[in-house]
């Protein structure tokens, strides 16, 4: 029989080693936790040069899927598993009290309508080389893939480069049964101005800003301009929960250069994601 390894490679063995079953690598406790301890790349195989699914958090928790030369392959989402360097992990009982588990866990069962600021003829605040449409789509995309990783779902206002108006935003957001509303943007400024920051519109919706600005503060360690009220047509007109994010600022070169980075990317896309999970979590 021709068979295909974990990694990719293909090769020939004979029948009488073989054994039918399933395609996933065995374990002898499928129940097993592994512990993220440095912040990790989840890969699609047990490989440098597979592509990456996300980074990983320390304190991030999974199931131990198999185990193979130094990588460990833990379950990812309901569907679909991932791989990581073992020396990045631990099987071993969290030291502070109380169990460590996947903090985006109270995304499950949750709908969230993500929305992605601008798009098509309007293209948003305009850096020396990015625009917003295209940084606030690409955030997005990592958000989504976050929120379905943790058993969410997700509902674009928009999913590729189209024009759609402020109300067309709301009216997609309030006819759905969304259990929150993420409206995605980068900032400008002056050159000097950093920082990202959190809109909300009722009081309502404070508490979830909030839960989001600390989150996205903890895990890109950018300045932090608060959580505050604002007027914001896609807020004010909003029967869900629903707040507002800015990014960072392209009008300031050097930390454009930062936020049009996969490491930001990633780091942002899973403060929003952990934030809207710590707001239900909390809100039970």
């Amino acid at each position: 029989s021709q068979i295909k390894t974990s990694d990719g490679k293909t090769g020939w063995v004979a029948n009488k080693y073989l054994k039918e079953g399933s395609d996933q690598p065995e374990t002898n406790n499928p129940t097993e936790k592994v512990t993220i301890t440095k912040a990790a790349n989840l890969r699609t195989q047990p490989s440098l040069s597979a592509s990456i699914l996300r980074v990983a958090q320390v304190g991030e928790s999974f199931n131990k899927v198999a185990e193979s030369n130094g990588w460990v392959q833990i379950q990812y989402s309901s569907s679909q598993t991932a791989w990581v360097s073992k020396g990045l992990t631990s099987t071993e009982a969290p030291s502070t009290p109380g169990e460590v588990t996947n903090p985006t866990s109270g995304l499950e069962k949750k709908l969230i309508v993500i929305d992605p600021g601008h798009g098509g003829h309007d293209p948003g605040a305009v850096g020396q080389d990015e625009l917003e449409k295209n940084l606030a789509l690409r955030t997005a995309k990592l958000v989504a893939a976050q929120v379905e990783s943790a058993g969410g779902t997700v509902l674009f206002t928009r999913s590729d480069d189209t024009f759609i108006s402020l109300d067309g935003r709301t009216k997609i957001s309030n006819a759905s049964e969304a259990d929150a509303f993420v409206s995605i943007h980068y900032n400008a400024g002056s050159s000097s101005a950093t920082g990202i920051e959190t809109y909300y519109y009722s009081a309502r919706d404070q508490e979830l800003a909030k839960y989001i600005q600390e989150s996205m503060v903890q895990h890109t360690n950018m300045r932090d301009r608060g959580a505050q009220q604002a007027n914001f047509y896609v807020l004010k007109h909003n029967n869900k929960r629903s707040v507002l994010v800015e990014l960072g600022f392209v009008s300031n070169p050097s930390e454009e250069d930062r936020i049009a980075t996969e490491q930001y990317q990633q780091q942002v896309s899973r403060g929003i994601a952990e934030g809207i999970s710590r707001y239900f979590a909390a809100t039970k």
